[in-house]
Order: C-alpha cells, then structure tokens, then sequence
C-alpha cells in the first residue's frame, strides 16, 4: 500500500473519531420546562385535563374535587392577576373554588382539591431530577406534593409542607420516578401550580449520526481495497 494511501486512510479514520468524540461530549440531558400558563390568561380553560407539549415531551393536568383521597374531575382555570403581598399570582388553578385556586382540607392529607400530573410518558423517556413551580403562597400559606401510581387517586404525601419562602421556585418532586402521578395541594390558604420541570436524557438526531457513516464507509472501502492489492501480490 502506497504511503500516501495510508496517510488518507489515516485522517479518514482520524476524523471519525473525532466526531463520534464530539457526540460523546454533547449534553447528557435537556432541561425542559411545562409552563402550566403560557399564555398569561385569566379565564376557564373549558376542560378537567389538559395536555402540554414541551419540545417533543408531553404532560397532562387534572383538576380533582378531593373526596377521601378519591379524585372527581373538576375543571381548571388558567389564573393570571397581578401579584398579591408579593406573591405572584399566575398559575393554573380549579373554576368552582374563592380565587381559583387549591384549597386546604380537613387536614394536611385531606386537602379539599388537587391539580394532578401525569408523568407517564416522560418517565418512561427517562426524566430525572422533576420539579414543580407553586405561586400564590403568602406568608403563612402551605402546599404539599403526593405521589400515587394510579390515576385521580390522591396517594401518599411526599415530603413535608412548603411555604411563602419558595413562591414561583422550582422545587424537587421527592422520590421522583417512584410514581407516575404527582399532585399539588393547598395545605394552608390557597395555591396554584404554575411550571413542572424535568431533566430527559438528550437523544442525537439520526442525521447527526450520518457524516461518521460516511467516513466509516470510506474507511473501509479503503481497506478493502488495500486487501485486493495484497492478494495480487
């Protein structure tokens, strides 16, 4: 094989190894974000569920009337007013509650109603590290995550209670993954979701993968031929 035949061989072989190191560099994962209000309404969102799409990804939410840890539809209402005691107040919430918005129960585990997520797709893709955004909580006002497995089901309390301190800031859904269904409750005044976030491991367009095929090919189209040479021989 000729000299330079073999330095061309080389900088193809080089080259795709470079690129297939490029892509072994390129983000493990995407933050993707849910924004439950896009729009900035205020007004009846005409529905119990709701689907929302964020770059490929898709989430649903529920609105349910609380009735001992079963869930009966209720529909939900896209919030948007101008912040109240420096509490934003843009969100999703329920139509038929004072303000539109979650209210408390009997008890912390009771809570009166609930906006429910659905998860399913996007933890079956993968997603790690969920969070939620809750606004509307003032000084004194509570809301708490539950998990459960099963659809319009309340489920277990995750975690403790979170307060005015954490107002439109994401806050890590507990044990993440462990369940399909995560839901938002009011646990002192009144609440509303307004963002979920989570992290989905990045997945390399197909044509990405194309020009290191290419290089691959000529590679071995070389190397073919190389071996053609030396059998002559």
């Amino acid at each position: 094989m000729q000299r330079g035949s073999a330095y061309g061989l080389w900088k193809l072989a080089l080259g795709a190894s470079l690129f297939a190191c490029a892509l072994a560099a390129a983000p493990a994962s995407a933050t993707i974000v849910w924004e439950l209000n896009p729009d900035s309404v205020n007004a009846p969102a005409g529905s119990t569920t709701l689907t929302y799409t964020s770059q490929g990804y898709t989430i649903t939410a529920t609105g349910y009337d609380n009735n001992g840890g079963i869930g009966t539809p209720t529909e939900l209402y896209y919030k948007h007013v101008p912040p109240v005691d420096g509490a934003v107040e843009t969100g999703l919430g329920v139509v038929n509650t004072f303000n539109h918005e979650l209210q408390p129960g009997s008890s912390i585990s009771n809570p009166f109603d609930f906006i429910q997520f659905d998860l399913t797709t996007i933890i079956s893709a993968g997603a790690t590290s969920g969070a939620v955004s809750v606004t509307s909580v003032q000084v004194g006002e509570l809301f708490t995550i539950f998990g459960s497995n099963v659809a319009g089901t309340l489920g277990a309390q995750l975690g403790g209670t979170y307060g005015s301190s954490l107002d439109n800031t994401f806050v890590s859904l507990p044990n993440f993954g462990q369940y399909n269904f995560y839901s938002i409750a009011a646990a002192a005044g009144d609440v509303i979701p307004v963002a979920l976030s989570a992290e989905i491991p990045a997945i390399p367009e197909a044509n990405a993968f194309l020009p290191i095929l290419a290089l691959l090919g000529v590679v071995g189209a070389f190397e073919a031929k190389r071996r053609r040479r030396f059998a002559r021989r």
